[in-house]
C-alpha cells in the first residue's frame, strides 16, 4: 500500500467578473478567483455546494491573485482569510483572520501542513502587500519563516517536502511568462539547499511538467515543479506557448518595458537564456505540456518514491496523458546549493 494518496483534484470556486457573467476557477491547492465586481455570496454557494466533499476531505490550499480583492481602505484578502482560515500552531489559534494589511500583511497567507512519516507542504503567497511595496527580499516575513521552517524539518519524520505556490516560476505559455520571476530570484535556493521534492503551482490555465531544475537548467538537486492550474475557467486553457506563439509579444524584444507584468505583481525581474528573454524552442527541462483541462493525481508510494499522474478531463473519457516516477534521494542539507 502506498503511504499517501493525494488527489490534486482541480477544485474550483465560482465568483464573477460581473453580476451576469459567472467565472469558474482554481485548483485544490492554488485558489484563484476573479476579483473585479466580485460577487460575494458566490464564496458562500461554492461551499453550500463543495460541503459534502470538504466536510471528509482535507483541503491544502493557498491564496492567489485573485483573492486580492482589494478594498478602497487598502486591506486585502478579507474573503479568503474569514472563510480559509490556516493552521496556528497555539493554544488560541483564532478561527477567523481579518483581511492583510500593511501593518500585518502576511495574515493567513503561509503556513505548513505535515503528515508525520508520510510529507510535509508548505503553502506560500506571492501576493502581500509587503512583497507589492518592497519586492521579495530576505528581511520579509515570510522569508524568515520559511527559512526557518525549512531548517527544522525533519526529514526522517516527513521524507517528502512539498511546496505551494501560486504562479509559476517556470512556464513556457505565453500568458503569464515570467511573471513571478522576482520571487524565483529570490526563494529558489532555499529550495535547493534544503532538497525540496516537488513544487505545485496553478495561475495558468493549462498543464506543464518541469523536470527538476535550478535557475534554468536541468539540475537533480532541483525539485520537480508541475502547473496545474487546468481546472477550468470560463476563459478556456491557454493554447499558446511562448517559442511558438504567433505574433511573438513586444516584450519579448524589449522586456525592459515591463508590460509582461500586471499590477498585481508590479516587481521587475529580468532573466535571459542564451541572450534570449523569451525562449525560441521548447527548453530541455520543459518535460510535457497541454493546453487542456485535467486533474493530478499524487501517490506517494514510500519514502523515496512517488507516482505522479495527469489526466486530462475529456468527455466522454479520462484520459492519462502524462505519467512519472519521480525518486526522492536523501541529501545532505546544503550538498546541492
Amino acid at each position: 500500500m502506498p503511504l499517501l494518496q493525494l488527489c490534486q483534484y482541480q477544485l474550483v470556486f465560482i465568483y464573477s467578473y460581473t453580476i451576469d457573467q459567472s467565472a469558474v476557477y482554481v485548483p485544490l491547492t492554488v485558489i484563484s478567483v476573479p476579483s473585479a465586481s466580485a460577487d460575494q455570496p458566490k464564496w458562500d454557494t461554492w461551499s453550500r455546494l463543495f460541503q459534502p466533499l470538504l466536510s471528509h476531505v482535507p483541503v491544502i490550499h493557498t491564496n492567489g491573485n485573485h483573492e486580492i480583492e482589494q478594498q478602497p481602505s487598502g486591506v486585502r484578502n478579507t474573503a479568503y482569510n474569514y472563510r480559509f482560515p490556516t493552521p496556528q500552531k497555539s493554544s488560541e489559534a483564532p478561527t477567523t483572520f481579518t483581511g492583510t494589511t500593511k501593518s500585518n500583511p502576511y495574515t493567513n497567507l503561509y503556513y505548513s501542513v505535515e503528515l508525520p512519516g508520510v510529507f510535509k507542504s508548505i503553502s506560500l503567497t506571492s501576493y502581500s502587500i509587503d512583497q507589492k511595496e518592497n519586492g521579495f527580499n530576505k528581511e520579509q516575513e515570510q522569508y524568515k519563516w520559511l527559512e526557518q521552517e525549512l531548517k527544522n524539518t525533519d526529514r526522517t519524520k516527513t521524507p517528502w517536502l512539498v511546496v505551494l505556490v501560486h504562479a509559476p516560476w517556470y512556464n513556457t505559455y505565453a500568458t503569464h511568462f515570467k511573471e513571478n520571476e522576482c520571487m524565483r530570484q529570490m526563494y529558489e535556493w532555499l529550495m535547493i539547499k534544503y532538497n525540496v521534492d516537488m513544487m505545485l503551482f496553478g495561475h495558468v490555465h493549462a498543464y506543464e511538467r518541469v523536470k527538476p531544475i535550478n535557475n534554468y537548467k536541468v539540475d537533480e538537486c532541483g525539485p520537480v515543479h508541475i502547473t496545474i492550474g487546468d481546472g477550468g475557467n470560463v476563459e478556456g486553457t491557454y493554447k499558446d506557448f511562448i517559442d511558438t506563439v504567433n505574433p511573438r509579444p513586444a516584450y519579448c524584444d524589449n522586456p525592459n518595458s515591463g508590460k509582461q507584468f500586471p499590477s498585481y505583481q508590479p516587481q521587475k525581474c529580468l532573466t535571459y537564456q542564451d541572450g534570449q528573454y523569451c525562449f525560441k524552442q521548447q527548453p530541455d527541462w520543459s518535460a510535457y505540456r497541454e493546453p487542456s483541462f485535467g486533474h493530478g493525481n499524487l501517490e506517494l508510494m514510500n519514502a523515496t518514491h512517488a507516482k505522479w499522474t495527469w489526466t486530462k478531463n475529456q468527455w466522454p473519457a479520462f484520459n492519462v496523458a502524462d505519467e512519472v516516477i519521480i525518486v526522492r534521494k536523501d541529501k545532505e542539507v546544503g550538498s546541492c546549493g
